[in-house]
């Protein structure tokens, strides 16, 4: 059986440095492929091409970013969310560059927020929800607006979560996404002081899941 141009880019997608039979298979596969690992081969000239580094995706829907910044707010200098976490800009707790956010870090303008927004939510967010969310490939950009909203708030790893999310799980495993809007609304922190606030983004998201 042939495989597929596609199959050995696939193949490799989830290989692991630290599993040692991944990096001894690698290893086998290289030695027995002595012409084709040069640096004169045309795919390593396309492998080592640069490339200019970009903070913004295709991955990453318009409607998404504009829901976080929405319901998160812009501060230019640090602060400490409601979850006691310094945070800055539209909610983010960390930089690009994966160093936290502290009190003492100095104020960034509004520009500089909305490029780490994009950045995070696509290299921290998006990057998750594609490989844990079922029928990811299938949705909507609305749908996915709405899970990177959800997901910015309340955290990239709730989906399989079945003692904080279970509901919103369930729906997404077995395709109920008629449900979404409903069991979106479930997580509002009922009776908090933040729970007016949240059931408004619950209900946007909703929207934009049907939109």
């Amino acid at each position: 059986m042939s495989w597929h141009e596609q199959k050995l880019r696939d193949f490799f997608a989830n290989y692991d440095p630290k599993n040692p039979n991944h990096t001894a298979a690698v290893d086998l596969l290289q030695s027995h492929v002595p012409g084709v690992m040069q640096d004169g081969a045309d795919w390593v000239k396309m492998y080592r091409k640069k490339t200019t580094p970009t903070y913004w995706g295709s991955r990453v829907p318009d409607q998404a970013i504009d829901l976080i910044k929405k319901y998160e707010g812009f501060r230019a200098g640090p602060y400490i969310c409601p979850a006691g976490v310094p945070t800055i800009g539209y909610g983010n707790t960390y930089y690009p560059n994966g160093q936290k956010v502290t009190m003492k870090d100095p104020p960034i303008t509004e520009a500089d927020a909305v490029k780490m927004l994009k950045d995070v939510v696509e290299k921290d967010f998006v990057a998750k929800l594609e490989k844990t969310i079922p029928y990811w490939n299938e949705m909507s950009d609305g749908q996915h607006s709405a899970l990177i909203s959800f997901a910015y708030n309340l955290g990239a790893y709730f989906y399989g979560d079945t003692s904080n999310f279970g509901s919103i799980s369930r729906d997404l495993k077995d395709k109920n996404w008629a449900n979404v809007p409903t069991t979106l609304l479930k997580y509002r922190n009922p009776g908090s002081s933040f729970e007016e606030g949240l059931r408004r983004r619950r209900t946007e998201e909703g929207e934009v899941w049907t939109s």
